[in-house]
């Protein structure tokens, strides 16, 4: 029996931590990496975009309901000139 792992590999002259690693797996896994990498980056874009979108339509309901309430206090300002005015009108004529 063997008494050193040197001895047992049947290797002596390498590295004994060279036998644990296992390059082409190493590769394999360095690849699958680079794949869920650039999934992931294109995920991110993809929900980029879509949260952009999403902004900008909140904007532009935010932007037309501020036009919206803006013409209807004109319309209520002029409302009450109108009528103060009726008012000082007829109040004069007495």
């Amino acid at each position: 029996m063997a008494d050193t792992f040197l001895e047992a590999t049947g290797d002596l002259g390498d590295d004994p931590f060279g036998v644990l690693f296992d390059e082409d797996k190493a590769r394999k896994a360095a690849s699958a990496v680079k794949i869920f990498q650039d999934v992931s980056v294109g995920s991110t874009i993809k929900k980029g975009e879509a949260a952009g979108g999403q902004e900008r339509e909140t904007i532009g309901k935010g932007a037309q309901e501020q036009r919206t309430s803006a013409e209807q206090q004109q319309r209520f300002k002029q409302d009450d000139e109108a009528r103060d005015y009726g008012q000082a009108q007829r109040a004069y004529r007495y």
